[in-house]
């Protein structure tokens, strides 16, 4: 399994050092030049954005995420110590511009799982398994921007979509990489440019189908992102992130957490992603970290 990880990520990041290059290359162009031909970057590490892919281009998106937790808040909101938590990801995505104002994506990853504190059965104290890797669930989404108001450099979009449970579930053998339900996702974006100041913010909410929701009765977010275009190729961004599951028969888990990152739109092909999210308060739920990377490609 490490092996594998190893591998992986020396892919993903194999291709930054294809990419840098040509951050240096177009460094010495100037940077007005740049800017009369991109713009700012609307894009966020954990915040999507309302602006969609052109008709008849697509953007490819290859991502590597770590999450790491040894500590996690009680129902009261206080901490504790916890067995190592652990999970490692690379993923794949296509967005493709289907007409004006609208596009579609899918998305898929594998991933590897750690859980110290796995527990199938705690009444004759058999303890489960520690670990599991195996692709996740599906992801296909459309969004669709209806309004567009270049004078204020606004833009409001809706997404919607729907999380295919292609992952493994859990046994006795290994942690499983899926939901196990289906689940139908809606999220209002909001995308909003001051000169070189950039903010989106996002509200959404995540609705489980079928009777292997089990108690699962829907995941509500909300994210807001503000970067600055400091360079032609460089946004440094900070978010909120806030997440609430709604459940029955368990009491709910939430969390807050922040996003601080770079965005850097290295030409209009590429761009490239590096971030860390912290959780900073919640309940029911591991307080971690995750580090996360990404490589845009556009045609």
């Amino acid at each position: 399994m490490l092996r594998n990880c190893i591998i992986c990520s020396g892919v993903f990041f194999l291709g930054l050092l294809v990419v840098l290059p040509t951050a240096r290359a177009a460094d010495a162009v100037s940077v007005s030049e740049i800017e009369e031909e991109s713009g700012v970057e609307h894009g966020k590490i954990n915040t999507p954005d309302a602006s969609p892919v052109d008709p008849g281009h697509f953007e490819i998106e290859s991502s590597y995420g770590y999450t790491h937790s040894k500590r996690y808040w009680d129902n009261d909101g206080d901490t504790h110590a916890r067995g190592l938590a652990r999970e490692q990801s690379v993923g794949l995505s296509l967005t493709v511009g289907v007409i004006e104002n609208v596009d579609v994506a899918v998305g898929w990853n594998y991933a590897w799982l750690k859980d110290n504190d796995n527990d199938f059965d705690a009444d004759d104290a058999a303890f489960g398994p520690a670990s599991g890797h195996d692709f996740g669930d599906l992801e296909l989404s459309g969004r669709y921007r209806f309004i567009e108001n270049k004078e204020n450099s606004f833009e409001l979009a809706y997404i919607g979509g729907f999380t295919l449970p292609t992952g493994s579930s859990s046994d006795r053998d290994e942690i499983g990489t899926s939901q196990e339900y289906w689940s139908f996702n809606q999220t209002l974006v909001a995308s909003k440019d001051w000169g070189k100041w950039t903010a989106n913010a996002d509200i959404g909410y995540a609705l489980p189908l079928g009777n292997k929701r089990e108690n699962a009765r829907g995941a509500f977010n909300a994210d807001v992102a503000v970067g600055y275009q400091w360079l032609s190729w460089l946004q440094p961004e900070v978010e909120l992130n806030y997440g609430h599951d709604f459940l029955t028969d368990e009491e709910d888990s939430e969390g807050l957490a922040t996003t601080v990152g770079l965005v850097m739109p290295v030409n209009d092909q590429y761009r490239v992603n590096l971030g860390v999210q912290q959780g900073l308060w919640g309940r029911n739920s591991d307080k971690a970290t995750t580090l996360y990377g990404a490589v845009k490609l556009a045609f």
